[in-house]
């Protein structure tokens, strides 16, 4: 579904490359913790560690790819799975309401918050497995020019 053009600025063991890109947008790309990173405005550049089945080296273009399938998957675990936790926490904060005779609200929304820090530690938790980050990572899929050929 979607691949970007990117050069190789380094290999590393176990099949991975350091690739820079062009940044599709200002921000969301570096992790950062600030409201505004200058640098993500200043430079219009992102190096990202992605696999290299096909042996790519220092200075080779190549074109980088992610499914569709990885996308939504991706998109699924880490988006719908909060929000089903969150939906699930209000649930059981009307169950505990009646079955305590507290206020359903006050219950409710208490246990919304904690239904989503659930589902957010879960989230983090599964994404920094290394099964599923293997899995939803992007792949080098073609040498688009080798390093060697050049104009001329």
């Amino acid at each position: 579904m979607g691949y970007r053009i990117g050069i190789v600025k380094a290999t590393e063991p176990g099949g991975y490359a350091q690739v820079m890109t062009e940044r599709k947008n200002v921000c969301g790309e570096c992790y950062h913790n600030k409201i505004v990173c200058y640098s993500c405005l200043l430079n219009p550049k992102v190096i990202g560690r992605v696999a290299n089945p096909v042996g790519a080296r220092v200075g080779d273009t190549v074109k980088i790819h992610i499914s569709a399938q990885k996308l939504y998957t991706a998109a699924g675990m880490f988006y719908l799975l909060p929000v089903f936790t969150l939906l699930l926490g209000i649930l059981l904060g009307i169950y505990v309401s009646e079955t305590l005779g507290v206020s359903e609200t006050t219950t409710a929304i208490g246990c919304s918050f904690a239904g989503l820090a659930v589902g957010i530690l879960f989230v983090t938790v599964l994404g920094r497995t290394t099964k599923i980050s293997k899995m939803l990572e992007p792949v080098i899929s073609s040498i688009v020019r080798p390093m060697d050929s050049g104009p001329g």
